[in-house]
């Protein structure tokens, strides 16, 4: 059973999604009760703990007192503590967005006992009432344990949006990657939430099961979609890092790990067999080679499928370009091949690394690693 610590003052947890950067984040758990993927290492040496709700409600009241500290509602005093300063920074952050969005933290706080998760839900509705949206990553088996009449409180306490890591919708790549869910549970969660009036975010992971499994990835993802229809879908490539067990899968022959031109080859077959759904589609992870491929279904399909087009019949030299200023962080976007300030800033990198066509994707791989800590 998982064990809980002390109260030892106000936690974050070490990551959250790109749309919850103007959230307060709040930890309800350490870790990740599940922590068996294979494509995944973050919480690998974090041992696994669900806070208690009365440790959760005590940074709700540290976040308060701070929040009142900067509207003048307060006395003012310094910071006792590496955890109270991290309170009082998010408090501050947290009041330069409006104060409408609070992110659970971390790895699936739906794992918190029922009864008193919805203890903290209502204790943080009193304290903010102002707030609009609570969100947390949830596992897809998790959702589907919880009864319709629970998910539902939850909805009316705001816990409004679920963050889902579908990754694929193909059962041989979930198998392989020991994710512990099939298609169909990934469908029944996605469905079941949203009829609770829980607003879904599935995360589509492009490039998971390599080359060889990139097309029906592709389909089976999509099909999932169709049945689902999420209110959003997040793209999230995969930084193949030396301490995956999956790195194993392509040390050993049995993947064969696909390029960024692959990638949006897979992306743009995902995006052509999303059909009769009205999400919305968003690139917005710093592992993405198109940071600007976003949209809302089904009108925005076409300008997708045609920004998708456009880089894909660059010729090879503009694509390597973008690829290494993405991976450098020197552009962001496919107009500032335009800037010739950026391309000559990425052409001498070339030339003084002895960067080429030739080992493009090697050093790619190796700047995505770099660029997340996973």
């Amino acid at each position: 059973m998982p064990t809980t610590k002390p109260y030892g003052g106000f936690e974050l947890g070490p990551i959250r999604p790109p749309s919850e950067a103007y959230s307060l984040l709040l930890r309800i758990n350490r870790g990740c009760g599940w922590n068996k993927c294979r494509f995944c290492g973050f919480y690998r040496d974090v041992p696994f703990s669900i806070r208690t709700a009365e440790d959760v409600k005590k940074d709700i009241d540290l976040v308060k007192y701070w929040v009142d500290v900067f509207q003048q509602k307060a006395v003012p005093r310094n910071p006792s503590s590496d955890a109270d300063y991290e309170a009082c920074s998010m408090a501050y952050h947290w009041i330069q967005s409006g104060m409408r969005s609070v992110f659970f933290q971390d790895g699936n706080s739906l794992l918190m006992n029922p009864d008193e998760l919805t203890d903290v839900l209502e204790y943080l509705n009193a304290t903010f009432p102002q707030i609009q949206r609570i969100t947390t990553y949830a596992r897809s088996d998790t959702i589907n344990r919880l009864k319709p009449e629970r998910l539902e409180r939850y909805a009316q306490l705001k816990l409004n949006r679920f963050h889902i890591g579908l990754e694929t919708g193909n059962d041989d790549i979930l198998k392989l990657m020991r994710k512990g869910v099939t298609k169909a549970d990934q469908i029944k969660a996605g469905i079941k939430a949203m009829a609770a009036g829980i607003e879904i975010n599935e995360f589509y992971m492009p490039n998971m099961g390599g080359r060889e499994y990139a097309k029906q990835s592709a389909l089976d993802t999509a099909d999932v979609m169709n049945q689902v229809n999420p209110n959003f879908i997040r793209i999230r490539s995969m930084a193949l890092a030396e301490n995956l067990e999956m790195y194993e899968d392509y040390k050993k022959g049995l993947l064969t790990r696909p390029n960024d031109i692959e990638t949006i080859q897979e992306i743009r077959l995902f995006i052509e067999n999303l059909h009769g759904i009205t999400s919305v589609v968003d690139s917005d992870h710093i592992l993405n080679i198109l940071l600007e491929l976003k949209g809302k279904l089904p009108e925005d399909k076409d300008k997708m499928l045609g920004l998708i087009d456009y880089f894909l019949e660059l010729p090879q030299e503009q694509q390597d370009i973008f690829r290494l200023g993405r991976r450098l962080g020197l552009m962001g976007e496919l107009r500032d091949l335009h800037n010739s300030v950026l391309v000559d800033k990425v052409k001498r990198t070339m030339e003084q690394s002895q960067v080429d066509h030739s080992n493009l994707d090697a050093v790619c791989d190796r700047l995505m690693i770099r660029a997340i800590p996973i």
